[in-house]
């Protein structure tokens, strides 16, 4: 495999990683002792970055927004009958708890990979609305890293083009929406042939620099 030159990456300070951004979506640093990956970006495929499905963050925050509203609305005319009030009530509890459903419910999950060398450990952990260690893994049991290729179809065309009426609709397109995209996977490959994704990403040079970082503190 031919690899590309590598970007210059942000290291780990005392203040902690860099935040993961769209420019750049992980963060990595490492020292003597403890290498600390970080990325939302672990998964290639439906779900991850929501090109193959329709419920995608945003469109989930929309319908739970416009159920809670919806039934407020109900409740309110069953008790009271129909009111012009209750239709703005709705429309601000709509518009209310959007960002809201957005912001803490259907919130953007980050997976994080510690290689501790005094543990001799690898522990992966996702965090989301809630904490949750999904694996460590011995550092003699990594024979390998290894750069996966996946790429991602359009299964829904309908279902797109709702979800791209509706985020227009919001001022809120979605880039990348919709289009067939080939993803990089970056995975821990155990010595037993079993392995685990830590970073799936568009950008292969990306994937590679994460990959040249790993393996040169592993020393495999």
């Amino acid at each position: 495999m031919e690899y590309l030159p590598k970007p210059p990456q942000p290291l780990l300070g005392k203040e902690g990683l860099p935040p993961v951004t769209a420019a750049l979506p992980y963060s990595l640093s490492k020292d003597e002792a403890r290498l600390v990956f970080r990325t939302a970006n672990f998964i290639a495929g439906q779900g991850s970055v929501l090109h193959s499905g329709v419920y995608n963050r945003e469109f989930s925050s929309w319908l739970a927004s416009f159920t809670l509203a919806g039934i407020a609305y109900f409740f309110l005319v069953m008790s009271f009958g129909k009111e012009i009030l209750f239709y703005a009530i709705a429309m601000v509890l709509f518009i209310g708890t959007f960002p809201l459903f957005r912001k803490y419910v259907f919130r953007e999950q980050f997976l994080e990979t510690v290689i501790d060398r005094e543990e001799a450990k690898a522990k992966i952990t996702r965090y989301g609305i809630r904490k949750k260690v999904l694996e460590t893994i011995p550092t003699a049991d990594i024979s390998s890293l290894w750069i996966d290729t996946q790429k991602t179809e359009v299964i829904n065309r309908d279902g797109v083009e709702f979800v791209q009426k509706i985020s227009a609709q919001h001022n809120a397109a979605i880039p990348g929406f919709g289009e067939e995209t080939v993803f990089y996977s970056l995975k821990l490959k155990r010595a037993d042939g079993t392995d685990r994704t830590i970073f799936a990403e568009r950008s292969m040079q990306d994937v590679i620099s994460v990959y040249d970082e790993i393996k040169e503190f592993l020393k495999i």
